[in-house]
């Protein structure tokens, strides 16, 4: 990998780290919340303690009295499902935090807004600093002019400026920085991986690892070029495999001694989230990518150029695109198995921090091959241009047809991209879904707008979830109803929507259980209830709002969207359909 110069790499630095270090300056230190709390407990503990002992840093976060804090656990300590690597990068800019909060007499135990700007600022430093490495090996695969626009890119936009700049007290700024750092260190060793570089790359994986666990998996990167040498130096290349794991076990030992600590042994069994919270025989595949709800490619499309690159660095140096596919799928689908897919509150899909510098190379090769593209054939630029010119100008015709727009007076463009892109997305859906909504509408008969909102909540599962309730008083509860609905009218002070003959709601589930399906609803006649095709209830129906309910087994149910079907023979008004899980009545 070719040295990079000293005006080079400031330039570079200042371009990737000015406006976040602005940003960080221009505004008072961020108040923590959320898991950036406890990220912060464990470096304060540290420094201050001396331990890992939270009970008094989560007092004073007023989350001490968290039901998953209550309870002790063995040792005494106070649960964490979070990780010491961030707090172990983090401690020399918090010396230096505490340092300046002595000087102004403001160390206030260390919760100052120095020693959150510390962290805050760390996190920054990193992250430019991960950029860099990136930089220099993107320059040896495409040349210094689009390795320095795959670097902007991949900063200013994805997720990770986000996390430099604007919520920088987490752990994703370090998780990409160690990914970087590892990558850096693995490309000029991807052909022969000599006893130094085998040690060197497990030990960076350890340090990765004990900034997410989950970048554990980054070990089949110096795994694949072991595999490659196996066959010319079969004992020779198992002793190397060992000693990268020994390596490995050296680099994550700081997260074991954290576990022992808090938990009172080594290796957890289960991940601290909950048994139920990494499920690898049912990957989240489309919702992933492709939900509203943080899918990554619907909300940083840009990353289709990342995977899609790969095609390119395939066809121009296969053995080190195979080597970086292995990880980079691998963690993919982990990703795509975790129970909540969505990442909490993320901006993005935060979960992917650690495969942005593997991303990275893909990008690059999607912007060399556009860029030789557009050299071979300048003209070809104009087509999209073009296409887009024409087409915008289409959808404005369509508007002035419809009487969206005043004929004879004035006009706010807010209001022509909003309708414009609201015929895109009834006509086709939207395209920061496709086809994940395409394939949606063939599978249930719906159009392919409706995936947006449809596809991402759950009746019971984890955080922001319907609390198992479809209320078809309120303009939430639409989302989840299909074809067959009237609209809302006024039923015994409640508002209810009324069954057309045949009308279909969808029931979203993490897994299929036994479920109790209340349904508040007057009228005439009867009603009955098919679930997924299933007939499973008939319910007279009374003049006045009742509650009628039946019990559907696990076996009619299924993983995601259920579809649970209406058939009305005379009136019938529904105000809500409640899903209760048998032994926990409402």
């Amino acid at each position: 990998m070719p040295a990079l110069g000293r005006r080079e790499l400031l330039l570079l630095a200042l371009l990737l780290g000015l406006p976040g270090l602005v940003e960080q300056l221009h505004f008072p230190a961020p108040r923590l919340d959320s898991d950036a709390v406890e990220y912060f407990s464990h470096v304060r503990s540290l420094y201050f303690d001396h331990d890992l002992d939270f009970t008094n840093e989560f007092e004073h976060f007023g989350i001490l009295g968290r039901g998953d804090k209550v309870q002790p656990t063995a040792t005494g300590h106070r649960r964490t499902i979070f990780s010491v690597g961030p707090a172990l990068l983090w401690l020399p800019f918090y010396a230096v935090g505490d340092g300046l909060a002595r000087l102004r007499g403001t160390v206030e135990d260390g919760y100052s807004s120095l020693h959150i700007r510390a962290v805050c600022l760390a996190s920054l430093f990193y992250g430019v600093l991960g950029l860099l490495l990136v930089y220099g090996v993107l320059r040896d695969l495409v040349g210094r002019f689009v390795a320095a626009v795959s670097v902007v890119l991949l900063l200013y936009a994805t997720f990770l400026y986000w996390y430099l700049a604007v919520e920088p007290a987490m752990s994703h700024a370090v998780s990409f920085f160690a990914s970087a750092l590892l990558l850096a260190a693995f490309w000029p060793r991807r052909a022969e991986l000599g006893w130094g570089g085998a040690a060197l790359l497990g030990w960076l994986v350890g340090l990765a690892a004990c900034v997410r666990w989950q970048n554990a998996v980054l070990l089949l990167l110096p795994a694949a070029t072991l595999l490659s040498q196996l066959r010319r130096r079969p004992a020779l290349t198992v002793v190397k495999g060992s000693l990268t794991l020994a390596a490995f076990g050296l680099g994550v030992l700081p997260q074991l001694l954290a576990w022992k600590a808090i938990f009172g042994q080594y290796l957890l069994l289960d991940p601290p989230h909950g048994r139920d919270f990494l499920r690898l025989d049912h990957p989240f595949l489309l919702q992933t990518f492709f939900s509203s709800r943080h899918g990554l490619f619907y909300w940083t499309p840009l990353l289709w150029a990342g995977y899609l690159g790969y095609a390119s660095l395939l066809w121009r140096r296969p053995r080190a695109a195979l080597a970086l596919l292995l990880p980079l799928l691998t963690m993919s689908y982990v990703n795509a198995c975790s129970g909540d897919w969505w990442a909490g509150g993320s901006f993005s899909n935060r979960r992917f921090d650690s495969l942005l510098p593997l991303l990275a190379l893909g990008l690059a090769r999607s912007l060399a091959v556009l860029d030789a593209a557009v050299r071979r054939w300048p003209q070809g630029i104009l087509v999209p241009a073009l296409l887009a010119v024409v087409g915008a100008n289409l959808l404005f015709m369509e508007q002035y047809r419809r009487n969206w727009i005043p004929r004879d007076d004035t006009l706010a463009f807010s209001s022509v991209a909003h309708n414009s892109a609201q015929l895109v997305a009834s006509s086709l859906g939207s395209p920061l879904a496709w086809p994940a909504n395409w394939l949606f509408a063939a599978e249930h008969g719906l159009p392919a707008s409706r995936y947006d909102e449809m596809v991402g909540p759950y009746l019971f599962y984890r955080q922001n979830n319907l609390d198992g309730l479809i209320d078809l008083g309120e303009l939430r509860g639409d989302r989840l109803l299909g074809e067959g609905w009237g609209p809302r009218r006024a039923c015994e002070g409640a508002s209810c929507r009324r069954v057309l003959g045949h009308a279909r709601a969808f029931a979203p589930l993490d897994v299929p259980e036994a479920l109790d399906v209340s349904l508040r609803a007057q009228g005439t006649g009867s009603l009955t209830l098919a679930v997924n095709g299933w007939a499973v209830g008939r319910f007279a129906l009374s003049p006045q709002l009742a509650q009628l309910r039946i019990r559907v087994p696990a076996q009619y149910w299924r993983c995601e969207l259920n579809e649970l079907a209406f058939e009305a023979d005379a009136v019938a008004d529904l105000d809500s359909i409640r899903f209760v899980r048998p032994g926990r009545p409402r």
